[in-house]
């Protein structure tokens, strides 16, 4: 696979990196988000299941992933139907996130490092006479450096 590098402050970092590094952030942030709602339903009505905010993180972490062990459950109405946004949100936002990064990993395995001399893109399909951003001729590559 290629990467396309970025500078980072001091860090040098591919888009690739940028990509699965947005995948954690979004799923983190959700899970935290559901987990202080889930705490803050449940714990005044269920104090006994939901008495820490870790307690409200390790049901939303299972919830989401659908693993389900039915140790910690909701008792409240508001509780069940955040449980139910959970669950669609862990069916639905999982997977498209990794679908987007196994895209990138498809896209940029095809690509062969080729210049453009006018806007300066560094990966091209292999095949490429014309660079895709600016349409300029790019130098020919022999296939030994591809």
């Amino acid at each position: 696979l290629r990467f396309i590098d970025k500078k980072f402050l001091f860090f040098s970092i591919s888009e690739d990196s940028v990509i699965f590094a947005r995948i954690l952030f979004t799923l983190f942030a959700i899970i935290f988000v559901y987990s202080g709602l889930i705490y803050q339903v449940e714990h005044p009505i269920n104090p006994e299941r939901f008495s820490t905010f870790l307690d409200a993180f390790y049901f939303s972490v299972v919830t989401m992933t659908t693993v389900g062990f039915g140790d910690v459950t909701p008792v409240s109405e508001w509780g069940r139907l955040l449980t139910v946004f959970m669950i669609l949100t862990g069916v639905a936002l999982i997977p498209w996130q990794v679908g987007d990064l196994i895209k990138r990993f498809l896209k940029t395995s095809n690509q062969v490092e080729n210049t453009c001399s006018s806007c300066g893109l560094a990966f091209h399909d292999g095949d490429a006479l014309f660079c895709k951003r600016c349409g300029a001729k790019l130098p020919q590559v022999s296939p030994s450096l591809q």
